[in-house]
């Protein structure tokens, strides 16, 4: 029996959600690592695909949704989390005033809403095209890099995918596309474990090989842009692996807390910054499970209070069991 045709949810979703969580925190904690150790504060490209694969994965079912009334849902669902934790974000940062960009949700959640956009126009217009928009998307992406992207020699924050470029979200806007194909094909996909693991292997080391040549000799720095295929192995690998039957009983034994953490995706992403302190760098490597712990804890904060914001501006009377729910 396949688990997945007799059960709605498809917990592979959540284990993804709940891996990405800790990528991104990981990522962004170079400030909490020794000087000696900070490399290891890595994984941002993998978290963020991860989510936009997902959420390409969640939202494949447009039915007959008129554009207003399904954007609106995804406004409906993001934005009260963006102003609570930009609101909350202020306060623990003690910075009053908050930037349009932040209260926007930052780069990130901009370039979610604009993807959403295109999402709509391709699942409702050529639904059929979807492996030729990805396609055309990577191509896009090539072409863009080879000849108008001024910082192929970067490694840091100008690379491919460094913050302070915006190159990075024309071909993040794939994995989306992506998650969307895979599940199209969800019931078709061949599992193996011992082969998914191995391939999941060779993609992160194909991912990271070149960015650490592109660091150390500048040759093969041009040359980072072959990242991107790998990075597109590694989603769909460690997908298959979610969806194999040994994972999906490590869920069910911990099925609380998973689902938990997977459904603080949004919020940990928007609240981290502000909590993340320097105070316990001394406590290393403990003070990384201080700030995880903190992050989660004011992430399910905001959680609660955007269900509570969300309410309020409903009709009906608040029902607090739904604002205080763990997932």
């Amino acid at each position: 029996m396949d688990y997945f045709k007799v059960n709605e949810r498809d917990y592979s979703i959540d284990l993804l959600k709940f891996l990405a969580v800790f990528i991104i925190m990981n990522s962004h904690m170079d400030s909490l690592y020794p000087d000696a150790l900070r490399i290891l504060a890595t994984g941002g490209a993998i978290g963020d695909t991860i989510f936009l694969f997902c959420s390409g994965y969640t939202l494949s079912n447009i039915n007959n949704s008129t554009f207003g009334g399904w954007y609106k849902k995804r406004i409906s669902r993001i934005y009260p989390s963006v102003i609570i934790c930009s609101i909350l974000g202020s306060i623990l940062t003690q910075k009053y005033v908050i930037k349009l960009e932040t209260i926007a949700g930052g780069e990130f959640i901009m370039a979610i809403m604009i993807y959403y956009i295109v999402y709509y126009l391709i699942k409702c217009f050529i639904p059929q095209k979807l492996y030729f928009c990805i396609i055309f998307i990577l191509v896009l992406s090539i072409i863009v890099y080879i000849i108008y992207f001024p910082y192929k020699y970067e490694t840091g924050s100008k690379g491919i995918y460094g913050f302070s470029t915006l190159f990075r979200w024309i071909p993040y806007f794939a994995f989306m596309l992506i998650g969307s194909a895979v599940k199209q094909k969800k019931y078709t996909i061949k599992l193996n474990l011992l082969k998914d693991s191995l391939f999941l292997f060779i993609s992160v080391l194909c991912f990271y090989l070149p960015q650490y040549l592109a660091k150390n000799i500048t040759f093969w720095a041009p040359f980072q842009i072959v990242t991107i295929l790998p990075l597109i192995g590694i989603n769909i690998f460690i997908y298959k692996l979610f969806r194999s039957l040994s994972l999906l009983k490590l869920l069910i034994n911990n099925k609380t807390f998973i689902l938990f953490i997977s459904s603080l995706c949004l919020e940990s992403y928007l609240i981290q910054y502000s909590v993340f302190t320097e105070i316990f760098n001394n406590l290393f490597p403990f003070n990384l499970i201080i700030n995880v712990i903190l992050v989660l804890i004011f992430s399910f904060v905001c959680k609660i209070l955007s269900r509570l914001f969300i309410q309020i501006f409903n009709d009906g009377d608040l029902v607090w069991k739904n604002i205080i729910k763990l997932y």
